[in-house]
């Protein structure tokens, strides 16, 4: 078959090279005649398919050897020498020398031209398989090229999964240990409503037997403490999100007008307070004291961080949350936030910022940078469960030096209804009504028992579930029941069942300071504690009147 022109001929005796020539053209073999070594040398390469070389020719060969030293892995370039016998048993060591030259054949004058022609066309043909194993190594090369650019890309992929993989992680881990806290923190509120009600009551009965002076200045000191451990206790059950709440559409602008005057005497006079709600802003719904009472924790975060004065702004505004990301006004909004529409309220400082080591922590309860006497560590807590609780989430943005951005997001209805009539409970006379009071804690039951008897109502108590039936069974006549809730054996719901089974309609009242009480519907009072001797008095009073 054709070829191309690449077979370098150097025959210089007589008409070698012409006739050499000749012979190949009639099996469609070109070739190229040479006149010296150094112009076959300046002739090759990589293209060329082989050589025919007259051994008279090869007095040196040093540029040759060199050029077929240097071939690239995938060459062997064909040599076809002319030799004859007699020149062969003159020399001795030619063949060693022929060998030394690589890929060589030897044909033997006289030629024939059978043997110069199937010669030629096997090194052609040899020359044409390096030619394709060139181009499979040259693909391969490709490939590899191709390869290690995917692999580069699925590495670069991977690292930024794993990025992912590790933020998801360290989000998981941290909502892990805030809901260990929550449940610990619930826990405990539990355990020091029980104390903090033990106290209530007994000092609710003692308060009329207390003379002035500094008795009663002491009396009033128990009363403010207990106070501020049944506030303690609001804060660990919001942190938690176990608290009862009451959510109701609110106007945040008009919470915020309202708010005016609290705010800018909790700030003092060094620092410069702007509030702006967005025009046509859809309600929170929300529990609106519960709110405030967070704005008023993050509004005295702000002022602690401003001691040199500083400028604070409250903004409402409406937020859309897209999978975790915030398109409007905000830069992004909490982790793990469900998408929708949002109402949100932005309280911005100019500060002294928080530092970014101090960031993950800020919301875990008595975590707190103040000093010993200046917090308790559960504002932001506060904060944190109360929005979550409620449907919402909290996001912060600080840089230090700067200042703070603390986003609350709330879940929005379409409007604010009419404000409805708040009328309070009708007063009914304790006068000869009966109590069946179940309580497990004595101190609890003996302080509670004593503080209905102060109203004016007769008492029986108990102190299980067992009991209260076994009671109602021998024919005791009651009015209403009030109940713990969390006890050993039955719990206050089943007790409250199994009363009913015996007195169906029998009004009920569970108390109690735990944290997961469930629903029970409108049939069933519910009362916190601690509560006052003014609560359980109301609670009854509606109950009865009913």
């Amino acid at each position: 078959m054709p070829m191309r022109a690449s077979i370098l001929v150097l025959a210089p005796e007589g008409r070698d090279a012409e006739v050499i020539g000749s012979v190949l053209a009639e099996v469609g073999l070109a070739t190229r005649s040479c006149a010296d070594m150094p112009e076959l040398c300046r002739a090759l390469g990589d293209e060329t398919t082989a050589l025919v070389l007259s051994e008279g020719a090869l007095t040196d060969v040093t540029l040759l050897g060199a050029w077929l030293k240097d071939q690239p892995r995938w060459s062997d370039l064909p040599i076809v020498i002319l030799t004859s016998r007699r020149s062969r048993l003159a020399g001795r060591g030619r063949l060693a020398f022929f060998q030394s030259l690589g890929n060589v054949t030897l044909l033997d004058r006289p030629l024939h031209r059978e043997a110069l022609q199937s010669a030629a066309q096997a090194a052609a043909r040899g020359r044409a398989h390096q030619y394709r194993t060139r181009s499979h190594l040259d693909e391969i090369t490709r490939a590899s090229s191709r390869l290690e650019e995917r692999v580069e890309e699925r590495t670069r992929e991977l690292q930024a999964e794993m990025t992912d993989r590790r933020r998801a992680e360290a989000a998981l881990h941290q909502a892990q240990k805030m809901e260990a806290l929550g449940q610990l923190t619930g826990g405990v509120a539990h355990d020091f409503n029980n104390l903090l009600q033990g106290v209530v009551s007994c000092l609710a009965v003692l308060a009329p037997t207390v003379p002035d002076g500094i008795p009663r200045e002491l009396f009033d000191a128990a009363n403010r403490s207990i106070e501020r451990g049944a506030r303690l206790t609001q804060s660990l059950l919001s942190f938690a999100r176990r608290q009862t709440l009451m959510p109701e559409p609110t106007d945040l602008g008009d919470l915020l007008s309202g708010m005016g005057t609290l705010v800018e005497r909790a700030l003092g006079g060094l620092i410069d307070i702007a509030i702006k709600v967005e025009p046509g802003l859809p309600a929170a719904l929300i529990d609106q004291a519960q709110l405030e009472s967070a704005i008023l924790n993050l509004v005295i975060n702000a002022r602690d961080a401003m001691p040199e004065g500083g400028r604070l702004s409250l903004t409402a505004f409406v937020a859309q949350i897209c999978g975790g990301e915030e398109t409007g006004d905000s830069e992004s909004g909490p982790e793990a936030l469900p998408p929708g529409t949002y109402v949100a309220i932005r309280v911005e400082d100019t500060g002294t910022g928080i530092d970014p080591a101090v960031l993950p922590h800020v919301f875990e309860p008595f975590f707190t940078t103040k000093p010993v006497d200046k917090g308790s560590g559960l504002g932001l807590s506060m904060v944190h469960g109360m929005a979550t609780q409620s449907g919402g989430g909290v996001h912060i943005d600080s840089t230090p030096g700067v200042g703070t951005a603390i986003t609350l997001y709330l879940p929005s209805v379409a409007a604010v209804p009419a404000t409805a009539d708040n009328s309070g409970p009708v007063a009914v006379s304790a006068g000869g009504r009966t109590i069946l009071l179940v309580e497990d804690d004595a101190i609890v039951r003996l302080g509670t028992m004593a503080m209905l008897e102060n109203l004016g109502y007769h008492v029986i108590e108990a102190d299980g579930g067992e009991g209260a039936l076994a009671i109602l069974r021998e024919g005791a006549t009651v009015d209403a029941l009030v109940t713990d809730f969390a006890m050993p054996g039955m719990n206050g719901a089943a007790v409250v069942r199994n009363v009913r089974t015996l007195r169906p309609g029998l009004p009920a009242l569970i108390v109690t300071g735990y944290a997961d009480t469930p629903d029970f519907g409108e049939a069933v009072r519910l009362l916190r504690k601690p509560f006052s001797s003014r609560q359980i008095a109301d609670c009854l009073a509606a109950m009865l009147s009913e």
